[in-house]
């Protein structure tokens, strides 16, 4: 059974969930024991990710807040559902970024999350450093040294935490407009940080721009570039890879497909995580989950309630969910339910039962994918070296695939940059990637901040 790598965010949600099927629902029938959730949990995803800083802004008082952080995992942990699974943390970063907390409270963040990594090390597995690049609104920032000064004494303040802290500790290296390459590599290289970390990462992957479209390459590839030529250069036979975001089916063959290609170039075995909240808008919004349909194809299931007796190949919406939701019971030593109209009647919501299942399915969706991709990738990667052609047709038949047996003018852009992405990726040239982001990706700068700041010329 393959382990994917997907990360789910905001999972104390998801244990709420759960425990609250277990000890109050009337539908609750010894449908599954909390060990037999947690082996699924376990088995499937590489972790689960809890925001330190969500609900950071706007507080009367912060004298109890990082033992209420550490209370609500120790919370988590002892609901049974997550004994063998890793906790991880993001810092709030993000919530500086985008302009939520204000320069007083960055300072009190930045000082209470380092203090906490300390003190509540017991409670989770792994933690985001905290980065904060510019982002829209961003308030605690007024020109590119700012934004300079502030992360590398974030990132210096990581690297001298205790070792026993540090190994936990997730090292982001940003690269989404010029400047921001220009900053975090410098911090990577000129203050040596790669040796003193063991897990690495990069975010930006989901932002809104017309550049990812442009740019001749995965954009991922571009901050891996950097990272893997550190590894290479300090003998790693290993890296592990978080991309924030990027839970796209599509994205998720291209990390089986970088992984197989770096192994056999570099000797180093990459491993890609992600993470992604979607799970909770795809099941409780969309109300959608994705299945195999008759052709092999990973294709939505609309399953609203007006659309539950249309067919679905050779049988309806409602009897496709209901095989699909009984065989992934099955799999897991979970009871078998019956959808019962699917739908509440008097809530208009999902049944407790189907709305669990719903949710563990989609969760437990990605460790067969993986395992399908991998099997794939192991297939086609010969034709890489040998005919170009056919590796791109290759390529585009998954992504196809992938897409409910659909092709876009998005994919088919995309999938023309693999190859060219693959050579990236052998020939780690750092000049070359700084070129393209200055290329395409200018247009993504933060004009608002002082562009002859002195992080330019250094």
């Amino acid at each position: 059974m393959t382990k994917s790598g997907y990360v789910l965010a905001g999972f104390e949600t998801l244990s709420s969930i759960l425990s609250n099927f277990i000890t109050k629902s009337s539908r609750f029938k010894n449908n599954f024991t909390r060990d037999d959730v947690s082996n699924f949990l376990s088995t499937s995803l590489e972790g689960f990710l809890h925001s330190y800083g969500q609900n950071f802004g706007k507080r009367k008082s912060y004298s109890n807040y990082n033992q209420k952080e550490q209370e609500l995992l120790q919370k988590c942990r002892e609901t049974g559902f997550f004994d063998k699974t890793n906790f991880i943390v993001d810092s709030g970063g993000f919530q500086i970024s985008i302009g939520k907390l204000s320069r007083k409270e960055s300072e009190l963040l930045f000082d209470l999350y380092y203090q906490w990594l300390q003190d509540a090390h017991k409670v989770y597995d792994r933690a985001f450093i905290l980065d904060v690049p510019p982002g829209p609104n961003c308030k605690i920032f007024h020109n590119f040294n700012d934004v300079y000064d502030f992360n590398l004494r974030s990132y210096t303040t990581a690297a001298q935490l205790p070792e026993e802290i540090r190994k936990k500790i997730i090292y982001i290296h940003h690269f989404r407009t010029p400047m921001l390459w220009r900053i975090y590599t410098k911090i990577l290289h000129d203050e040596a940080m790669f040796s003193k970390f063991q897990r690495f990462g990069t975010g930006g992957i989901v932002a809104n721009s017309a550049g990812d479209l442009t740019i001749p390459c995965i954009i991922y590839v571009l901050p891996l570039v950097p990272l893997l030529k550190e590894a290479k250069q300090a003998g790693y036979q290993s890296l592990k890879f978080h991309i924030l975001g990027g839970a796209n089916l599509r994205d998720v063959f291209l990390y089986k497909l970088f992984e197989k290609h770096i192994l056999i170039e570099h000797g180093i075995s990459l491993k890609v995580s992600y993470d992604s909240s979607g799970i909770f808008k795809q099941v409780m919004i969309g109300r959608f989950i994705f299945v195999k349909d008759m052709f092999g194809n990973y294709s939505k299931l609309d399953i609203r309630s007006e659309k539950l007796r249309l067919r679905y190949g050779k049988e309806t919406v409602y009897e496709k969910l209901q095989r699909v939701l009984n065989d992934f019971a099955s799999k897991w030593n979970f009871q078998s339910i019956s959808l019962d109209g699917v739908y509440d009647p008097e809530s208009g919501t999902f049944w407790d039962d189907v709305r669990v299942y719903l949710m563990l399915y989609a969760l437990g969706i990605y460790a067969d994918l993986e395992e399908h991709l991998t099997n794939l990738v192991d297939e086609i990667y010969s034709y890489y070296n040998t005919n170009e052609e056919k590796f791109y047709q290759e390529c585009l038949s998954i992504t196809k695939m992938l897409n409910g047996g659909k092709i876009s003018k998005k994919q088919q852009i995309k999938t023309q940059s693999v190859i060219k992405s693959l050579r990236m990726l052998s020939e780690l040239n750092e000049s070359f990637c700084e070129h393209l982001i200055n290329k395409y990706l200018s247009k993504d700068e933060f004009v608002d901040l002082d562009t002859k700041s002195k992080i330019l010329t250094v």
